[in-house]
């Protein structure tokens, strides 16, 4: 992973530019990447009403964006300096809890995707990694799973 590029992503400022400039979704929801290392990355989707949906939860489509997006960090990172496109191919969602307060997404399976991106690069060969996030409300409570499979392929 760069760590150049993990110290950008980790700035707020930039990020909240990059967001609004290529994902406006995440802009309007307002993520915060709030930790990215080769190991994990966590995202933070507020309670607000930009994610509050009629039932006083946070809508489905902020939690997805924010799974998405603590999947997505640790792919972009990882391609980053390298010919290597990435893609969501698949994915799917389970909600346990209703989503009230600040939600935390972690996805601490860092390794899968970095080693699905060096596998792209040296085999030339496209490869997928699929990886869960998990999303905890204050209490420490699950209130939602996300699967997540990356396809990741050198580009010609």
């Amino acid at each position: 992973m760069d760590k150049k590029m993990i110290s950008r992503m980790l700035n707020h400022r930039i990020m909240r530019f990059y967001y609004f400039k290529s994902l406006p979704g995440a802009w309007f929801f307002r993520l915060k990447l709030v930790a990215l290392d080769e190991h994990k990355a966590i995202v933070e989707v507020p309670f607000s009403w930009r994610t509050q949906n009629p039932f006083q939860s946070i809508y489905f489509a902020a939690l997805s964006a924010a799974a998405e997006l603590s999947t997505g960090s640790i792919a972009l990172a990882s391609v980053e300096g390298k010919s290597i496109s990435m893609l969501v191919t698949q994915m799917e969602g389970r909600f346990m809890k209703k989503a009230k307060g600040k939600i935390r997404f972690e996805c601490n399976e860092a390794a899968r995707i970095i080693q699905a991106v060096a596998d792209a690069e040296s085999s030339g060969e496209g490869t997928t990694a699929k990886v869960q996030t998990k999303g905890f409300n204050a209490e420490n409570q699950i209130v939602a799973e996300f699967s997540f499979e990356w396809s990741f392929r050198k580009k010609q």
